[in-house]
């Protein structure tokens, strides 16, 4: 059954988790849309730079969308994503600085019950449109990459095509095709960023 971007964010965390194991590049889209600006937010918090803010946000969704089999949805999906988010942010502030800012000072991996606080966003029926209109920046600003960025995040972000079938269909090495869907991804990420400050 073909899904459209609608129907996506109309979907809970639990089912686009779900969709995101079988590596659908949809669901992480929507899952990014629905939580960058809270997990900013949040890293904002411990980190003052707002250009390592920004390089911190991108590495917590890596790391989150890279080990999302280890998610346990026993947990709501935000409570881990931002425990992943701080976890991330302290990676990037030393011992000594953590301790001069009065900032915990041990790692939080396990600590899940202090997260747990965390509140839970409330929603509003303006999200919805926001999150589509999100989705649908993300599919116009790959329209907007130079043609061999175009062509690989067309194909892996809209069609699904894996690593290996776009290197056979393209006819260049496996390494090439990752190098370029990662700097697409980074590209389309910065450029959400620009046109979220433009709103």
């Amino acid at each position: 059954m073909e899904r459209t971007g609608s129907k996506l964010t109309n979907l809970s965390d639990t089912e686009l988790v779900s969709m995101a194991l079988q590596q659908d590049q949809g669901a992480f889209i929507v899952l990014y849309t629905r939580y960058h600006a809270g997990v900013r937010s949040h890293i904002s918090k411990y980190v003052l730079q707002k250009e390592d803010v920004e390089d911190i946000t991108l590495e917590s969704f890596q790391k989150a969308f890279s080990q999302i089999a280890s998610y346990n949805p026993d947990y709501k999906f935000s409570t881990w994503l931002y425990r992943i988010a701080r976890n991330t942010a302290f990676d990037h502030i030393s011992r000594k600085d953590r301790e001069k800012n009065n900032l915990p000072t041990t790692s939080i991996s396990e600590q899940l019950s202090e997260v747990n606080d965390i509140p839970a966003a409330l929603h509003n029926p303006e999200e919805d449109i926001i999150k589509q209109q999100e989705y649908d920046k993300w599919l116009e600003n790959i329209e907007k990459l130079k043609d061999d960025y175009r062509t690989v995040a067309r194909m892996n972000l809209i069609d699904n095509f894996g690593y290996k079938e776009i290197a056979e269909a393209l006819d260049i090495p496996i390494n090439t095709v990752k190098t370029r869907i990662r700097r697409a991804k980074a590209m389309l990420l910065k450029m959400m960023e620009i046109s979220d400050e433009l709103l």
